[in-house]
């Protein structure tokens, strides 16, 4: 089944507006990653100093709680990297519905 350029805009309308939403969700992640490297670096002084884990810590050692705050850095940075791709994308989404010929 062939798409004319005016169903292919259609179809894009929605694709864009969700493309911008998951963009906007950039400065949270961004947020979200300098908080997550902070942690990181406050475990790593913790564990340096000896201290103790806190008390109220659900991880049963630095290590177990160092591995889940650096799989959260490299879930956020994937998020970042989408968003990027998803910047592109929408420069082309954008492009085309601009400038491809309906007729």
């Amino acid at each position: 089944m062939s798409m004319t350029v005016a169903g292919a805009k259609i179809a894009l309308e929605g694709v864009i507006i969700k493309t911008q939403k998951s963009i906007e969700r950039e400065v949270a992640y961004l947020k979200e990653l300098a908080d997550d490297k902070a942690t990181l670096s406050h475990i790593e002084q913790m564990q340096a100093d000896g201290e103790p884990l806190p008390d109220n810590n659900p991880y049963g050692s630095f290590s177990e709680w160092r591995d889940a705050i650096e799989k959260e850095i490299k879930t956020g940075q994937n998020s970042l990297d989408r968003i990027e791709i998803e910047k592109a994308e929408l420069m082309a989404f954008n492009y085309f519905m601009e400038t491809a010929p309906e007729a």
